[in-house]
């Protein structure tokens, strides 16, 4: 394993063709959510449209089980509990909805790959807190996970995870706000993806590790504020498959990184940077 800790005065070595900007201006003090003060603004109940038999409401539970895949639901307003997804392939749309679990658990789980999407113009929250067994994510799923859309989305991991799930796609131009704690990650995955030509912002704040995939991370595009983090970039298969290879090629995007107590984390030679900008700021 091969660690980069961040330095004003060193250019990043053993990557080619890469931006490297030591302090650039950095004015404001590094975000944090507040999804305390944020619920007061959502007082409408939940609603989920269409509202059909594919949608099942029990106590503290709704079930999004369409009978076949790529349906598109919209979720607005308020509910504390877990919404869970069965189907292939749904598309949760987020309008103005708060989503939170105070009972430790997933506010959004996935049984099966699923895709997060806040509709332009909307601001989202969903929040997991309480006590914990599990070392799980305030979004989570047992296989993929899409985040895309073009609205603004706060994920706050308070449990231990922000984003858990397999591999992870990033697309669309939202503003993505990851957040998981200091023993967790903003985005715990298998891989990270981001193909060419994507404009969203997506910042991972505050956790042991920025973004944290146990095989790789591969970006082609899209604009990252890593914040905050003990770790702003991991790939590590050390405890699930060690003699496997991972790491963390950067073809494009824009990076910014500030206190971050260490730049990457990955295995020896296995960080490539051909086409991003890396800016410290």
């Amino acid at each position: 394993m091969i660690m980069k800790k961040l330095s004003r005065n060193v250019a990043v070595c053993t990557m080619a063709a890469v931006m490297f900007c030591s302090g650039a201006a950095f004015a404001a003090e590094i975000p944090s959510i507040d999804a305390a003060s944020a619920r007061k603004n959502y007082t409408a109940a939940l609603s989920v449209q269409p509202m059909d038999k594919s949608v099942i409401v029990k106590k503290n539970v709704v079930i999004i089980a369409p009978a076949k895949e790529d349906v598109v639901y919209t979720l607005s307003g308020y509910f504390n509990g877990q919404i869970i997804v069965k189907t292939k392939n749904t598309v949760l749309k987020l309008k103005d909805a708060y989503l939170e679990n105070t009972a430790g658990e997933a506010a959004v789980y996935g049984e099966s790959k699923f895709e997060l999407s806040p509709v332009a113009g909307s601001v989202n929250y969903i929040v997991s807190s309480g006590k914990s067994k599990s070392k799980g994510g305030a979004v989570q799923c047992a296989k993929d996970i899409v985040l895309g859309g073009s609205g603004t989305l706060y994920v706050s991991g308070a449990v231990y995870h922000g984003i858990k799930g397999d591999d992870v796609k990033i697309k669309g131009s939202g503003t993505h706000y990851l957040q998981g704690t200091a023993s967790g990650a903003a985005l715990n995955c298998e891989s990270l993806t981001v193909e060419p030509g994507k404009t969203f912002n997506a910042y991972f704040l505050n956790s042991k590790n920025g973004i944290k995939a146990d095989s790789e991370i591969i970006i082609a595009s899209g604009n990252f504020y890593l914040y905050g983090n003990g770790t702003a970039l991991k790939t590590d298969r050390k405890k699930d498959a060690p003699a496997e290879p991972h790491g963390i090629t950067l073809k494009g995007g824009v990076f910014h990184m500030h206190g971050n107590e260490t730049l990457y984390v990955t295995e020896e030679n296995a960080c490539n940077v051909t086409g991003a900008a890396i800016l410290e700021e």
